[in-house]
């Protein structure tokens, strides 16, 4: 019975003590990921790919707006004269 006690011990406080390490690890990890992408989503979150489309998407949309609004202002001065 002693003997089992010990066994049980010896593999329990380890595996706590990593365990309680770990966590430290992974907030860490979060904090830095969370800081990397701009949007406030994890680099290594399931969405991370989808995000960045849907940014990049954005970026393409304001892009193609600002054209246009040119093209019109153009058009608009071509009108007036």
């Amino acid at each position: 019975m002693l003997k089992q006690s010990w066994l049980i011990i010896s593999l329990v406080v380890p595996l706590a003590i990593v365990g309680c390490s770990q966590e430290g690890q992974d907030a860490q990890q979060q904090s830095r990921d969370t800081a990397a992408v701009g949007s406030g989503v994890p680099e290594d979150n399931v969405f991370s790919d989808q995000v960045k489309a849907l940014e990049k998407a954005e970026g393409v949309q304001q892009t193609l707006d600002d054209a246009a609004a040119t093209q019109r202002e153009e058009i608009e001065r071509q009108e007036q004269r």
